[in-house]
């Protein structure tokens, strides 16, 4: 398969080391990923407390760009979803196949969390307000 953003051939990954059992495929040129859609939601439970938070997100102009699904043909077009861990982050989902594109940063933007946004949701939880 062939990168949806550069159109170089992806190489099988191992995104989080933390996971040694979710594989994905990587794009060596943009960074970027894709998993299946329940490899990303184990992925998305992994939480990194940061001091500060450093994203490295592509800007809103490029998360934009329609992309075309690199597993299905004829080819599909992914469709937009806004991540539910960092509404900043905009996920590529094929509606057919169900497999998640995420661009270079994404997928460490989802996963980390500042200090002071980790202090809001243990007030949230132990005030009964998830």
């Amino acid at each position: 398969m062939n990168c949806p953003r550069c159109a170089v051939p992806l190489r099988d990954v191992t995104p989080d080391l933390e996971m040694r059992d979710v594989h994905g495929l990587g794009c060596p040129q943009c960074q970027g990923h894709w998993l299946e859609q329940q490899d990303l939601e184990r992925l998305q439970q992994v939480v990194d407390v940061t001091w500060f938070e450093f994203r490295h997100i592509p800007p809103p102009a490029l998360q934009a760009e329609v992309l075309t699904c690199p597993r299905c043909a004829p080819a599909r077009h992914l469709n937009k979803v806004l991540s539910e861990r960092d509404r900043k982050v905009v996920l590529d989902v094929c509606a057919h196949c169900q497999g998640v594109w995420l661009d270079g940063g994404e997928l460490h933007a989802i996963q980390e969390k500042g200090v002071g946004a980790a202090l809001l949701d243990a007030v949230r939880f132990f005030m009964g307000k998830r």
